[in-house]
C-alpha cells in the first residue's frame, strides 16, 4: 500500500511539475543587468507549502522556509540545503496549540538570528483579526518551538490606552501593527528586530532582540508609504524588502526595495522581470555571501501549486 500510495503522489507531482513549467518555463526568467539570475528552484505540492510559500532565511548553510494555509490555520517550517535546495526536514502544523485556539494561523516571513550562542528562528505569526495583537514565535534551527514569544506593539497597553477595546479603535492606534505582521527581520550584528505593516507602511518598528522589548519607530523618508511588503531582510546597514508591487499597473516585475537603517531613507535597489503566463506573488527574501560574492534569494508563489526559489546576484 505504501509503494502504491508513493507511486501515485509521485505521478500527481510530476503532473504538476509539467503543468507548472508550461506556465512558468523557467528560461524566460533571466533576472535583470544589475540583478542577474543564477538559480532557480521549483517545488511542488507540499513541497511548495513548507518550502518558501511564505518566507525565507539562512545561516550561511542551510534555508530555513516557512508556509502558511491560514483556511485551515495550518503553517509549515522547512530546512533546505543551499546548495542543492534539497528539503532536509519539513515540519506540518507548527503553530503551537495556545495560539490556535486564540485564532492566530498564519506563519509569514522569518529571520535567523544568532544571540547569546542560541541559533533561532524568529517567525511572525498574524491573526484572523487582522486589528489583534501581532506575534514573534522563537523556534531553534531544528524548526522547534522554543516556548518563547512576544507580542510585536509600540507600546504598553493600558486601561488608559484602551486595552479593553479591538486595537483599530485605541487612541493610539497608529503606532499598533493593525494590518497583520507579514515579516520580521533580525539584526543579531546590533541586537535589533524591526518589522512594519503590511499596506502603508511609513515607519519600521524596532524591538530588542534579545528581549524583544520595543526600542523605538524610524520613520521612512523618500517615499509616502510602502504596500505589499512581504519579506525582508537586514544585510549590511541596510533593510532589503521583497516587495509585492508591479513598477506599473499589469507588469508581472517586482521590486526589491532598500532602507537605511541609520536614517531611514528608502529606495528602489532593484527590479525584479518575473515572466511567464502567471500572476507571481512575491514572499520571503534572504541574503548571503559565498566566494567573494553577494546573493539575493526570493520566494515567489505562482497562485497554482507551486513555489520558485529564485537566487541572484547582487552586482
Amino acid at each position: 500500500m505504501t509503494a502504491l500510495f508513493t507511486q501515485i503522489w509521485s505521478f500527481i507531482c510530476a503532473i504538476a511539475v509539467f503543468l507548472t513549467s508550461l506556465l512558468a518555463p523557467s528560461g524566460l526568467h533571466k533576472g535583470s543587468e544589475n540583478l542577474p539570475l543564477v538559480s532557480t528552484k521549483q517545488l511542488v505540492m507540499i513541497d511548495a507549502f513548507a518550502g518558501g510559500g511564505q518566507g525565507i532565511t539562512n545561516d550561511g548553510v542551510y534555508y530555513y522556509t516557512s508556509g502558511s494555509l491560514a483556511a485551515i490555520q495550518l503553517s509549515a517550517l522547512a530546512k533546505l540545503d543551499m546548495e542543492t535546495g534539497e528539503i532536509i526536514e519539513k515540519k506540518l502544523d507548527v503553530i503551537p496549540a495556545e495560539f490556535k485556539a486564540m485564532d492566530y494561523d498564519h506563519i509569514g516571513d522569518i529571520s535567523y538570528a544568532e544571540v547569546d550562542g542560541e541559533k533561532l528562528l524568529y517567525c511572525s505569526l498574524e491573526n484572523l483579526d487582522d486589528n489583534a495583537d501581532h506575534v514573534v514565535l522563537l523556534f531553534d534551527t531544528d524548526l522547534n518551538y522554543t516556548g518563547r514569544y512576544a507580542y510585536m506593539r509600540g507600546y504598553v497597553i493600558t486601561d488608559e490606552l484602551g486595552g479593553n477595546l479591538p486595537a483599530d479603535q485605541r487612541p493610539d492606534a497608529g503606532q499598533f501593527l493593525c494590518d497583520g505582521l507579514p515579516w520580521c527581520a533580525a539584526d543579531d550584528e546590533n541586537g535589533k528586530l524591526y518589522c512594519s505593516r503590511y499596506k502603508g507602511a511609513d515607519r519600521l518598528y524596532v524591538y530588542d532582540l534579545k528581549t524583544l522589548d520595543f526600542l523605538y519607530e524610524l520613520p521612512i523618508t523618500g517615499i509616502d508609504q510602502i504596500d505589499r511588503i512581504q519579506g525582508a531582510e537586514v544585510y549590511n546597514g541596510a533593510l532589503y524588502l521583497n516587495i509585492d508591487h508591479e513598477t506599473k499597473e499589469g507588469a508581472k516585475d517586482r521590486i526589491i526595495g532598500k532602507i537605511d537603517l541609520t536614517t531611514g531613507a528608502y529606495e528602489t535597489a532593484y527590479v525584479r522581470p518575473i515572466t511567464g503566463m502567471i500572476d507571481w506573488e512575491a514572499e520571503g527574501l534572504t541574503i548571503f555571501e559565498k566566494d567573494g560574492k553577494t546573493y539575493l534569494t526570493t520566494t515567489d508563489y505562482d497562485h497554482t501549486v507551486a513555489t520558485y526559489i529564485h537566487t541572484y546576484e547582487m552586482a
